[in-house]
């Protein structure tokens, strides 16, 4: 089963409050919570996400367990099959079958749950105000970092040509009254808001350099946010500005290469010993902020495997279903293995049931790849590769490894070279639809067309296709009729 199920005990106010006899219960809806004790509670969370939505859409894997040929064929369209073969045409009928999504409501369930309820009461709380600042600033963190994600998957890609106008979505606040259904918000506006809770956290000059735990977040993390919502505003100097003062506190990337971060997988065949990345939970130094992700069962694609760089560790020594058998049933470069056996196309069948791949969390290699983007627009093409190499001396197979540093010269070469890095240290997140719906937003040499093959058909998903904004679920569009019409401008 993909996908172990977590309970979060959340405290709840209290509901009845009918006789006067028995004064001093806060209305229906308010949060009782009185000290910072009981509201770092909320802190402690375990945040188990990644998106399946952001990756099957933009091509780096599909989640099937059944030969992906019958899918294909039914005579009534599903959801996934809409995401499989970029079927932008049928984006009303995705509408309709979106009874939920995970996404938003595992990111909602932050903001409003975790955050807002520490900033609503933390100002009254009874402590000593460094832990107070403390906790307000890793709330505001929180905040601007899950809007941010939210705003990337059901609005359009910031361009701040458009921004003021662009429907976003609702960013709830701390004062929000609950009777009152809230309102989409510009993506400009979403924006601003974000960069100003993120700007506020910092100014508190209260996190710590580092985190209670990598579920916590830390002043290298609020950097990091703030690294990715500039970059997202394409205010690119900022946003290396921001990304080199995280650098400067936490710099580490682990080596995927290291005995220390080696296992092995045995095979039940022949019991040969496959290395594999081991990548334990909460204990690597690049992750700056964790989400626990199970990386099983998950189909990576031909494409996104080509995309890799050659002796890329992510690719050679992911635990994968094709290790069980000692690679008996073939290996998909040749068009042959257990996803072929399983669904029916040549991909890489994900398999590991220990290792944390940080589905959605923040890295010290995303500050790296953003100083790279930055240097390359400014034409500084060494200090960019310098940046690449810094993830890559720890990806790629020593023995074919070469720097970069010094041998790229135009602009086109350092585009591909950061893309290519950012595949790689990205396909196993949602990072990569991030960044490529970001990219489309900024002219010819960025944006990208993507194609794919599956079962002979090729299908291609445009930089300007509505699929890269996904209509919101039909079980908030119920319950807030605010959010519709949807904004991928698709009419229904």
């Amino acid at each position: 089963m993909k996908k172990i199920l977590y309970s979060f005990f959340v405290l709840s106010a209290l509901l009845f409050a009918s006789c006067e006899d028995f004064t001093d219960l806060q209305p229906k809806g308010k949060n009782l919570l009185s000290t910072t004790t009981e509201l770092e509670l909320l802190l402690n969370n375990e945040f188990y996400m990644g998106s399946d939505d952001f990756r099957e859409t933009v091509g780096d894997m599909i989640y099937a367990y059944s030969p992906v040929a019958n899918e294909l064929n039914r005579e009534s369209k599903t959801r996934d099959v809409i995401k499989w073969t970029w079927d932008d045409k049928n984006l009303a009928k995705m509408a309709e079958l979106t009874s939920s999504d995970n996404d938003y409501a595992d990111w909602y369930s932050v903001v409003g749950t975790i955050a807002n309820p520490i900033l609503a009461k933390i100002d009254a709380a009874e402590d000593d105000e460094s832990v107070k600042a403390q906790l307000k600033a890793e709330a505001l963190t929180l905040r601007a970092y899950f809007q941010w994600l939210l705003v990337n998957k059901f609005a359009k890609a910031y361009d701040p040509s458009t921004a003021e106008n662009d429907p976003g979505i609702p960013y709830v606040l701390e004062d929000w009254d609950l009777t009152v259904p809230t309102e989409k918000w510009t993506v400009a506006q979403v924006y601003e808001q974000a960069l100003k809770d993120i700007n506020d956290a910092i100014a508190l000059n209260a996190l710590p350099n580092m985190n209670v735990n990598r579920m916590r977040m830390s002043l290298p993390a609020a950097y990091a946010v703030k690294a990715h919502i500039l970059m997202s505003m394409q205010k690119y100097d900022e946003a290396k500005a921001a990304a080199e003062q995280s650098l400067t506190i936490n710099s580490t990337v682990n080596d995927y290469n290291s005995e220390a971060m080696t296992r092995y997988s045995y095979g039940y065949i022949l019991g040969q010993a496959w290395p594999c990345v081991d990548r334990p939970h909460l204990k690597c130094e690049e992750d700056l902020f964790y989400t626990y992700y199970l990386e099983l069962f998950n189909m990576i694609s031909t494409e996104a495997l080509a995309a890799f760089e050659d002796g890329h560790a992510s690719k050679e020594k992911i635990e994968n279903g094709d290790m069980m058998y000692d690679y008996m049933m073939g290996k998909p470069e040749e068009g042959a293995g257990y996803a072929m056996n399983m669904i029916g196309l040549p991909y890489l069948a994900t398999f590991d049931l220990t290792g944390g791949w940080n589905g959605c969390g923040l890295k010290t290699t995303h500050m790296y790849l953003i100083v790279a983007e930055a240097n390359i627009r400014n034409a500084k093409y060494d200090d960019a590769m310098e940046a690449l190499d810094k993830i890559r001396v720890n990806r790629i197979d020593p023995a074919k490894y070469q720097p970069l540093k010094g041998t790229v010269t135009t602009e086109e070469d350092a585009i591909f070279r950061l893309k290519q890095t950012s595949h790689g240290e990205n396909c196993y997140s949602l990072y990569n639809f991030i960044n490529k719906k970001r990219w489309n937003q900024c002219g010819s040499k960025w944006e990208e067309t993507l194609t794919k093959n599956m079962l002979g058909k090729t299908y291609t998903l445009a930089p300007d296709s509505p699929m890269w904004i996904f209509p919101f679920p039909k079980n908030a569009t119920n319950n807030n009729p605010n959010l519709l019409p949807h904004n991928n401008g698709v009419e229904y």
